[in-house]
């Protein structure tokens, strides 16, 4: 049974005012997160996901600026305190200011990179989930409020004695865990996740993954999960969308994209760490640095970089298509969706569809090139 979307972003485009021109930092963006689900944003630094995630909360500040596109949330209404369904999806882009307010938080919550920077140093950590209950619960007594802040700790493991701690007297992963705690203190339906395990260890990381997954399991959380570290996202997401210069250039399931990368670009990513198990084989990673977004290549922006390219990638922008279900590039995973040339039958220009060697090999020449340009 497939679940029934709990956000669907259509067409969103998000530009920044610059003195020297418009930059489109998210540039026709479509994502469908369905409940209960795990929907991974990856990319580079500089590919416009963090953007998207202030852009559906609707926290981006001047210069940035939502030039188009909807935000349709399909959540539960609240009334009276009680939870009911809601009456159909509304678009977050043009609530007004109390209609949004009373979905953030409560509806809509987002855990911020960096926990050290989220947190307010001056403030111990349960006075700032008091802080959230207060704000946006303040009919509930006072005694509650201090339970449910209680419980929350509990919850995402840590013990209650530590509400009474400054953040500086927590380690990196506990930190994290107290602003999930926070963003959970509404008990809302969406987490949209930004970067939540950077800059901690490997160790810390699974635990704060782990921890995540089964609060997942237990309150039926719908998670946009934003990282650089693809391998990461495949191992907790149901589906994955890669982005690249503001754009997505492949969307389908985890399972999926692990299975057969269909974009160079994600191919490369998915490449660029080395496998546990097997032979040990020479890591090229992807050269050269996502573009400028003040001056983006014409064509697929990824073209520069790409093992792949040909006439038509640097003059047309290719369009996301998905993958027609009779092709035999299919896999048994469900549809994809590839903003490549070599995937449209009208630009291919008779070129068969990429192989997994034929990408490989590319990369291996591609970086050597770049090198060789180093050296000059």
């Amino acid at each position: 049974m497939t679940r029934r979307p709990i956000l669907d972003v259509k067409h969103l485009c998000v530009d920044y005012l610059a003195e020297d021109g418009v930059v489109h930092a998210v540039d026709d963006v479509s994502l469908t997160l369905r409940r209960g689900e795990i929907l991974g944003l990856a990319g580079e630094s500089g590919s416009g996901k963090s953007t998207m995630a202030y852009a559906i909360t609707r926290l981006l500040r001047p210069p940035a600026e939502i030039t188009g596109g909807e935000v349709l949330y399909d959540g539960r209404a609240r009334a009276n305190g009680e939870m009911t369904p809601s009456v159909g999806p509304v678009d977050i882009l043009r609530l007004k200011p109390a209609q949004l307010r009373a979905v953030r938080w409560s509806e809509i919550a987002i855990v911020f990179q960096s926990a050290m920077n989220a947190l307010n140093p001056t403030m111990t950590v349960g006075t700032q989930v008091l802080d959230v209950l207060a704000t946006h619960r303040p009919e509930m007594p006072k005694p509650e409020r201090n339970a449910r802040a209680r419980a929350l700790f509990e919850m995402v493991g840590i013990a209650a004695e530590r509400l009474k701690s400054y953040p500086h007297e927590l380690s990196g992963g506990m930190r994290q865990r107290a602003t999930i705690a926070i963003a959970l203190a509404l008990s809302p339906e969406l987490i949209i996740m930004d970067e939540p395990t950077t800059a901690l260890d490997v160790v810390v990381q699974r635990e704060i993954l782990t921890e995540l997954m089964r609060l997942r399991e237990r309150l039926d959380l719908s998670i946009i999960f934003i990282t650089h570290d693809l391998s990461l996202l495949l191992e907790i997401a149901d589906t994955v969308a890669i982005m690249y210069a503001g754009r997505v250039v492949e969307s389908t399931s985890a399972h999926a994209l692990h299975r057969q990368p269909r974009h160079p670009y994600s191919f490369g990513m998915l490449h660029s760490f080395p496998s546990l198990r097997g032979e040990q084989r020479l890591m090229t990673g992807i050269p050269g640095s996502p573009p400028d977004l003040r001056a983006v290549p014409a064509g697929c922006a990824f073209h520069p970089r790409c093992p792949l390219v040909y006439a038509p990638c640097s003059q047309v922008v290719p369009a996301l298509m998905t993958m027609p279900t009779d092709s035999a590039a299919i896999t048994d995973s469900g549809e994809q969706s590839v903003a490549c040339h070599r995937y449209d039958p009208a630009r291919s220009e008779g070129k068969p569809l990429p192989t997994a060697t034929e990408m490989e090999d590319g990369y291996a020449t591609l970086s050597s090139a770049f090198q060789e340009a180093g050296k000059a």
